[in-house]
């Protein structure tokens, strides 16, 4: 019990840091809890897409590039491979699209073209494979079943035109879950420096030389003496950490005892149940 009391005798003497810190934490997190903004608006991203085209730009070939040029940003990049392999490496392109030769019509007799293509292989490059091989697939089935090429390619871009409708809804006051965040994020740093500095400050008071001598002399083995130590320093970090959860309900008031429930519904269009088709396109990835 000596040593737990001189714990917190000599945390008493530096008790001025926590107090420091604390109003430290409500000046500047309550200040920036009332003057941000959380941006609850979405922004879509476009892939940055290079499309190498050996085609005569009609009909089909026409159709598809004008797809990926609506979901897409087109970079014109310099047709060479080193031009293009630095493009990729860079982060320039996420993605290349070469259509080959004689595309259109090859498609049209059911030869199923290959379409090869290029990736940096991160979340751009796998969202413009997704569109393409939306497009392929929808326009693999459809000429199984029509041979005239302007219907097909109305019917391939009524299908396409059909998209999914995301709402969202929330029970939750986001603004109020914005303020805790920053609550939080400052609360974080004041109880590292707290633990830190308090508990340097008091070790280091434990090992000055009058103390460990008349540890050394006493009856109490230094094993114990340790793990009471260790002990008062387990207690010292639960108490500040309770210290600032119990300023956050003071502050935060409701949000903290509240119960996070979203609800998300997904409403799709009419979408035509497409067939599996087989192979879509030879994937190559650098």
């Amino acid at each position: 019990m000596t040593v737990f009391k001189t714990f917190w005798k000599i945390f008493n003497k530096n008790k001025f840091i926590v107090i420091m810190y604390t109003i430290m934490l409500l000046i500047f997190g309550v200040s920036n809890m009332q003057t941000s903004e959380q941006s609850m608006s979405f922004v879509s991203s476009k892939p940055d897409v290079l499309i190498i085209n050996y085609d005569e730009e009609e009909s089909i070939t026409k159709n598809l590039i004008k797809y990926i040029s609506d979901k897409s940003n087109i970079i014109d990049i310099e047709n060479t491979q080193e031009k293009i392999d630095d493009a990729l490496f860079y982060r320039d392109i996420n993605y290349v699209i070469y259509i080959p030769e004689n595309y259109s019509t090859n498609f049209m007799e059911g030869k199923n073209p290959e379409i090869e293509i290029k990736s940096t292989g991160d979340y751009n490059a796998a969202f413009e494979e997704m569109i393409l091989s939306r497009y392929i697939k929808i326009a693999n089935t459809y000429q199984k079943n029509i041979q005239d090429e302007k219907e097909l390619i109305d019917k391939i871009n009524e299908t396409l035109s059909k998209e999914a409708e995301v709402e969202i809804t929330s029970k939750l006051d986001t603004d109020a879950l914005s303020r805790a965040t920053f609550y939080y994020n400052f609360a974080s740093y004041s109880i590292l420096a707290c633990l830190l500095l308090v508990i340097s400050l008091i070790l280091s008071s434990f090992n000055e030389e009058r103390i460990r001598k008349r540890i050394a002399v006493s009856n109490t083995n230094y094993k114990k003496h340790n793990r009471i130590l260790l002990l008062s320093n387990c207690c010292y970090s639960l108490i500040l950490w309770i210290f600032y959860v119990i300023i956050s309900f003071i502050i935060l008031g409701d949000i903290m005892i509240t119960k996070i429930r979203n609800n998300i519904y997904v409403k799709f269009s009419n979408i035509n149940n497409l067939r599996n088709n087989n192979s879509f396109f030879n994937r190559k990835f650098i």
